[in-house]
């Protein structure tokens, strides 16, 4: 069934039953969710982009409000037909189930990290620490060249070469939301970034994490995202299930989205977390 939704008009609200999915024809529509009250955009979607289909599969109420920004065709598929039509859509059905595998992962990964939190968030050194900051080259630990910069908190800096067949990588990380704070070179895979602990915290540098104040309300999830290296794709962003969604290099991850995870290229990346119009924002490097 085709339906067309004038400007402004709600294909569906969050908490809605999932039964239906909707994949749009022509227009854009945008992808909001409650937040304490405040609508916060997440993201955009137009043609050909399908609408509601983890609802679907997963059989729970919509996590998220899809408004049309403009004139909006869709077609709308009942429950039971697109899940006859994942039957005989190859393409499809590995799309979702790619999906599925990387919700499993990250789920699997946050009960490990849970166990075992000492594993991930090793203490920073403190200021007055004199040892040099150190990498993982190989299995052994290689002396860093001395910085000019003071080695603090979220300022430090760490280094993590990664090996592939043809030369090493290099990532650094920087937070635009801490202004004065220069990049952090990704020590250890997974790296997670989360809001601190606690509101008035200041930010803090783990083994595998970092940690940024956010007052509420919340716009980071704890954790929100990790930078990681995926077996078939390589070095990726992957949204840990946030409330807000996680937006890199403007491919929109997580929740209602049709992605977890976006490869990361050489050279500068953006990363959004937590809506189109959040404060945090960072900016990736990779070089090799």
């Amino acid at each position: 069934m085709k339906l067309r939704y004038r400007e402004g008009d709600v294909l569906f609200r969050e908490g809605d039953p999932g039964d239906f999915v909707a994949r749009i024809l022509e227009g854009r529509v945008a992808v909001e969710k409650d937040h304490e009250g405040e609508a916060i955009g997440l993201g955009e979607l137009g043609p050909g982009d399908f609408v509601g289909e983890m609802g679907v599969i997963e059989r729970k109420p919509r996590s998220a409000t899809v408004r049309a920004l403009a004139e909006v065709a869709v077609e709308l598929i009942p429950a039971d037909a697109f899940l006859e039509r994942i039957a005989t859509e190859p393409a499809m059905a590995r799309a979702l189930l790619f999906r599925l595998s990387e919700k499993v992962r990250t789920l699997s990964e946050e009960v490990v990290r849970l166990h075992h939190p000492h594993e991930t968030e090793s203490p920073t050194p403190s200021p007055s620490a004199k040892s040099q900051p150190v990498s993982a080259q190989g299995n052994a630990l290689v002396q860093m060249p001395p910085s000019n910069a003071p080695v603090v908190d979220a300022e430090r800096h760490v280094q993590f070469y990664q090996r592939s067949a043809t030369a090493s990588t290099r990532i650094s990380l920087r937070c635009e939301c801490l202004p004065g704070t220069q990049a952090v070179w990704v020590e250890h895979l997974p790296f997670r970034v989360a809001r601190t602990l606690r509101w008035n915290d200041p930010p803090s540098l783990g083994r595998s994490i970092m940690r940024v104040p956010d007052a509420e309300p919340h716009r980071l999830s704890n954790p929100h995202f990790a930078i990681d290296r995926d077996d078939r794709l390589g070095l990726v962003v992957r949204d840990l299930g946030s409330e807000l969604g996680t937006t890199v290099n403007g491919q929109y991850l997580g929740g209602i989205f049709a992605k977890d995870t976006q490869v990361l290229h050489l050279g500068q990346n953006t990363v959004v977390a937590g809506g189109v119009k959040s404060p945090f924002v960072f900016r990736i490097d990779v070089t090799g």
